[in-house]
């Protein structure tokens, strides 16, 4: 096995000792170890499937401990009332530029408002974003200081519990939306299975994640992606091959599967961990500065104008973004 350099300063401390075999977590069956991420575990490749996965997991209680404080921790967040008047100025405008959100109103069938669902909805900037856009919405996250900031601080319905958990509660939907969140999962396949038990006959089911196809199929060419390398909360890396494994298994219709890019991360396995670590403690202390945000916005922009379509997200490999319907 090929044990690969870290270069994100986010190392998650598992309990090594302790580590348990894991299924492919969408088809289930046995593969080999190939890869040692930064974190000590063990990546896998399953060729039935197509995706890359952790095939020795640590203790159940310790991977749910890490998401317990996970916007206080691991991703410090500002959740002030600061924040807030930040996250609703922005929305309506925001709404009508997030490209996934858009993609999903054009391809709603039914006459009613969209309703829709964002399992693992963070601190509920989509949900926010797609009720500006006169959708009914409603989420589900498993992390109590994100829940409690949508519920009081947003106004929006978010339920504190994983999605087969919470369905029922929940009702019929017109989409799931799974953003950044599919990769974070120890049974992905359930909770794909819940999602579309709840979605109205021709509702769509979007995916956004990081793109395990740039890993290629064994461990020369997987010790070369950046990915497993940063964000070590991630369980498993769908690939094309995966999205249309999952659309056969699910009775669903692939509407669209595209890649994205990720201008944050280039370059970036070029750059040390000590200076990772100096980078990150710079962008979350500049977050806390009054009109910061407008003023990374506008250097942005003018850093596009100048560079082309070097940095558009919408360019590149880094994610999988793909919608399916149900037949």
């Amino acid at each position: 096995m090929i044990a690969l350099a870290p270069i994100d300063n986010r190392i998650p401390k598992w309990d090594i000792d302790r580590l348990v075999l894991r299924l492919c977590p969408f088809c289930r069956t046995i593969n080999p170890s190939l890869l040692i991420r930064p974190d000590k575990l063990p990546v896998a490749f399953c060729n039935k499937c197509g995706c890359w996965y952790v095939d020795h997991l640590p203790p159940l209680e310790s991977i749910r401990a890490f998401y317990n404080g996970y916007y206080n921790t691991h991703r410090p967040s500002d959740l002030s009332g600061r924040q807030v008047s930040l996250m609703f100025r922005d929305a309506y405008d925001s709404s009508k530029t997030n490209q996934q959100l858009q993609t999903l109103l054009k391809l709603h069938v039914g006459k009613d408002r969209m309703r829709i669902l964002d399992v693992g909805c963070g601190l509920g900037k989509f949900l926010l974003e797609a009720r500006m856009a006169g959708a009914d919405v409603v989420g589900c996250d498993i992390s109590p200081e994100a829940c409690e900031f949508a519920n009081n601080k947003l106004g929006i319905k978010v339920y504190k519990s994983e999605l087969h958990s919470c369905a029922s509660s929940i009702g019929s939907v017109d989409a799931v939306v799974m953003r950044d969140l599919i990769e974070h999962l120890i049974d992905p396949l359930m909770s794909i299975h819940s999602a579309c038990s709840i979605l109205n006959k021709g509702g769509l089911l979007l995916l956004l994640t990081p793109n395990g196809g740039e890993a290629g199929i064994d461990a020369e060419t997987g010790s070369n992606w950046v990915g497993f390398r940063v964000d070590l909360e991630h369980l498993q890396y769908l690939s094309p091959q995966t999205i249309n494994w999952l659309s056969e298994e699910c009775g669903m219709r692939i509407e669209q599967l595209e890649t994205k890019g990720f201008p944050f991360l280039k370059d970036v396995d070029r750059m040390s961990v000590r200076k990772s670590e100096i980078v990150t403690s710079i962008r979350e202390n500049a977050k806390r500065i009054p009109g910061m945000r407008g003023i990374v916005r506008t250097l942005r922009m003018i850093k596009s104008e100048l560079v082309g379509v070097q940095n558009d997200p919408n360019l590149g490999f880094y994610h999988l973004c793909t919608v399916l319907r149900k037949i």
